[in-house]
């Protein structure tokens, strides 16, 4: 193998020709606070026009969102649940808590607004790996599916990630196909908390996925334990999303 031809990605190299050709100091008169220049934002998921969006991080992220100019809005004119807006890693929040941040200010796509609030309600810009879901989604089987990953890409290197990637996998996927118990979703608690901080690399971040989705979305995970009938379903909440068959079912 030879070496690498390029030392760092395409993002920051096209970064380098505006910052040359109009200096550090002009390009840095883009954006908001720390958050300066701009960011590659590749979205997906339950919105109208996904694709891969240069934007100011100065941008308000209900614009991103919403407007036609870059996602274009929820698919199906449905309500939003859910945004992930970094990459599979960052904190899932709630759609509202992606609006606006817990004081209710507005949330821009910048650094330091994602991250408002910390973990306990806010999230991260990360890699620009955004997606967002509408209220059909199922938040169980998203993080089962992002732990499945982590669990095939972990080096082994580290026990805990090693160890607790694949056993969150196994929980997760329990839960997710109607055999869980109440037990399972205070485990994969306690799991992903001795993964986090305790690993050589930051790939122990697969802990983040699912210490958000249980932070936030608790009722969703105890649902799928109470209801496995329901939940045996692939389409479950394709079919009845989640407020719909809590009410049906409570």
């Amino acid at each position: 193998m030879g070496p690498p031809t390029v030392v760092n990605n395409v993002e920051t190299l096209a970064a380098v020709v505006p910052i040359v050709n109009e200096g550090g100091e002009e390009y840095a008169k883009l954006g908001i606070g720390k958050s300066t220049g701009t960011k590659l934002i590749s979205a997906g998921g339950h919105i109208n026009k996904p694709g891969v969006y240069e934007i100011d991080l100065s941008l308000p992220a209900e614009e991103f969102l919403m407007s036609d100019e870059y996602c274009g809005g929820i698919s199906g004119g449905r309500p939003l649940k859910a945004v992930v807006p970094g990459g599979s890693s960052v904190p899932i929040i709630p759609g509202e808590l992606f609006l606006k941040t817990a004081k209710g200010e507005p949330r821009l796509m910048s650094y330091e607004s994602l991250s408002d609030g910390g973990f306990a309600s806010g999230s991260m810009l990360g890699s620009g790996g955004f997606y967002a879901y509408n209220d059909t989604a199922c938040i169980v089987r998203s993080t089962w599916n992002h732990t499945r990953f982590y669990h095939h890409e972990s080096c082994g290197q580290c026990s805990p990630c090693r160890e607790g990637t694949g056993w969150m996998e196994k929980v997760l996927h329990r839960i997710e196909h109607g055999a869980g118990h109440m037990e399972d979703i205070d485990l994969l608690w306690d799991i992903q908390r001795k993964i986090e901080g305790n690993t050589i690399c930051p790939f122990g971040d697969a802990a983040w996925p699912v210490a958000s989705a249980i932070r936030h979305f608790r009722d969703e995970f105890e649902f799928h334990v109470k209801y496995p009938t329901k939940v045996k379903d692939p389409d479950h909440f394709a079919k009845e999303p989640f407020r719909k068959a809590v009410k049906m079912y409570a």
